[in-house]
């Protein structure tokens, strides 16, 4: 079994997971990549890497390894003489990204059968694995072909695609988002139940406010809370919250910050959260 190194992406409330490297949640949390340095070049060709014989795959609860052995293991594609060995750290006080960085750090001296294989990651961290040697072009490195990933969602491809546009991971889970309403309130509000009319009503931000505003007045909240539109906001940002010593809020991120105050101030939301 090949030594190389995967990652697996969870992506936030769209979950996506993706896969970056070889062979086959606290939210936010410590964006500061963990070190990494290139190998020293040498005239001499280097010795072949020895291969192990356990995979260690590192996540955060069960919901991957439960589909990993019933679809995986228990459907025979594993080879017989490989062990899998799940390394499991809750989110939790990110205790998963300080277990999985301390253990990155340590991958070129590691003893081949502690080598981390896999590693799930989250959206909102994604780009702090992504943007570093750890992972690899899942096409160039990994081998997966244009016919492998035709069926893929942009977003999820975006979301796994680093600085110089190699793509480092791809989705095993992909749950979009929605905005639920209950139709009697649409069409007391709107004068329509028709999602299609619904949905043409709160096709960009403002038209959203536009309506957020006109329930308010029917006195309807638009929003429970402070997180509800978070995810649509997070979920598009241009970069990462740690730009080398640096803390950056994206663009993206400021608008929810000022559409939540606002929804705040004039009552548009039921103050509220997670």
């Amino acid at each position: 079994m090949k030594r190389k190194l995967v990652a697996l992406l969870l992506i936030g409330a769209m979950v996506l997971a993706a896969f970056a490297g070889c062979g086959e949640t606290n939210a936010g949390g410590d964006q500061t990549p963990p070190s990494s340095t290139n190998p020293t070049q040498s005239q001499d060709p280097a010795p072949a890497e020895k291969e192990g014989k356990v995979l260690n795959i590192y996540c955060w609860n069960e919901e991957f390894k439960s589909r990993f052995t019933d679809y995986y293991e228990k459907a025979g594609k594993l080879s017989k003489d490989v062990e899998v060995n799940f390394i499991i750290v809750p989110n939790q006080g990110n205790a998963y990204q300080n277990a999985l960085d301390q253990a990155l750090e340590m991958q070129a001296s590691a003893p081949v059968d502690e080598k981390i294989d896999l590693f799930l990651i989250e959206a909102d961290y994604a780009l702090k694995y992504v943007n570093t040697d750890y992972t690899l072009d899942v096409k160039a490195d990994v081998g997966l072909t244009d016919a492998d990933l035709a069926d893929q969602y942009q977003y999820t491809k975006d979301i796994v695609t680093d600085s110089n546009g190699k793509q480092k991971g791809t989705t095993w889970q992909a749950t979009p988002g929605l905005f639920a309403y209950r139709r009697s309130i649409a069409k007391d509000v709107l004068g329509t139940d028709d999602p299609v009319k619904v949905q043409e009503a709160l096709s960009d931000w403002d038209k959203f406010d536009e309506v957020a505003e006109k329930a308010a007045a029917k006195g309807y909240k638009m929003l429970s809370g402070y997180d509800d539109s978070y995810r649509t906001f997070s979920n598009n940002v241009s970069g990462p919250w740690v730009d080398g010593n640096k803390i950056v809020i994206d663009d993206s991120l400021w608008r929810w910050i000022n559409q939540t105050k606002e929804y705040t101030d004039k009552g548009y939301n039921n103050k509220t959260s997670l």
